[in-house]
């Protein structure tokens, strides 16, 4: 993979408004759309940053994305909802304008996110249906990070789920109590309607403590009659998923731009 340019800089949402990077598309997509992505990274809401997702960004770019990371508010200093409202309004401000970051009229606005920002990917998904705008072509989830309850085999087996793990402390600073792991825009494994949402690409690593939780989400959208894709893997290096998500990405944005036919 050849040296990526250092991203560009953009303010989304409402002034002062957040930092977000810009990594342009390295490919074309099948069928000539473009891919118009906002990325939210990792951390178990607490920790994560720009340059922390710069890996993923540029992976996401090399499939043919061209992809906005933002810099989200993390907890416990920002706890739900906080940082997915900010993230909302930085995704409404993409959906005004998606053409001026691709130089395209045939863009599709889709989002993605790891672990923390999976889970926040994945609300976001169910607050565009709900408030029926912005239209998403799809939703990326790597890893995420979706069940509070912390009760799976794979996070038995990978030794987590007690009150010192990452995800633990995460959830806890993130939710701050109980009673807000029942709003679906916060855990969106527990949530109750999954019907009418983007299609999804869930991506998760054969061992890794989040797998069930990412195949459990993809066979619920699947049960609510929703198109969801989910891949286990050896790992998330290139090799193994740039061609998944291209496919993705290419059929997803054509549809997304294809005036329905008569």
């Amino acid at each position: 993979m050849d040296k990526f340019a250092a991203p560009t800089t953009l303010l989304l949402g409402p002034a002062p408004g957040l930092v977000a990077q810009v990594y342009a598309a390295r490919r074309p997509l099948d069928g000539g759309a473009r891919a118009l992505v906002l990325f939210l990274h990792d951390g178990s809401f607490t920790s994560g940053s720009l340059e922390s997702a710069r890996a993923r960004s540029e992976m996401l770019a090399e499939a043919g994305a061209d992809v906005v990371s933002l810099d989200y508010p993390l907890a416990p200093e920002h706890p739900f909802p906080t940082g997915l409202s900010a993230a909302f309004e930085a995704l409404q401000a993409l959906a005004a304008k998606p053409a001026k970051l691709t130089s395209s009229a045939q863009t599709a606005l889709f989002v993605a996110g790891e672990e923390a920002g999976g889970n926040l990917a994945a609300a976001l998904a169910l607050m565009a249906r709900d408030q029926r705008a912005p239209h998403l072509a799809g939703q990326l989830l790597i890893a995420p990070m979706l069940d509070p309850q912390l009760g799976s085999a794979s996070m038995r087996e990978g030794e987590c789920g007690h009150c010192e793990c990452i995800y633990a402390k995460g959830w806890q600073a993130y939710l701050g109590g109980s009673t807000r792991a029942d709003h679906p825009y916060a855990a969106p494994l527990n949530a109750s309607r999954l019907s009418g949402l983007a299609p999804a690409l869930i991506l998760s690593v054969a061992g890794h403590p989040l797998n069930d939780e990412a195949r459990r989400y993809a066979a619920a959208l699947r049960e609510h009659g929703g198109a969801a894709k989910e891949l286990t893997l050896p790992a998330l290096a290139p090799g193994y998923v740039l061609a998944a998500i291209h496919e993705f990405l290419s059929q997803a944005a054509g549809r997304a731009v294809s005036p329905p036919s008569a």
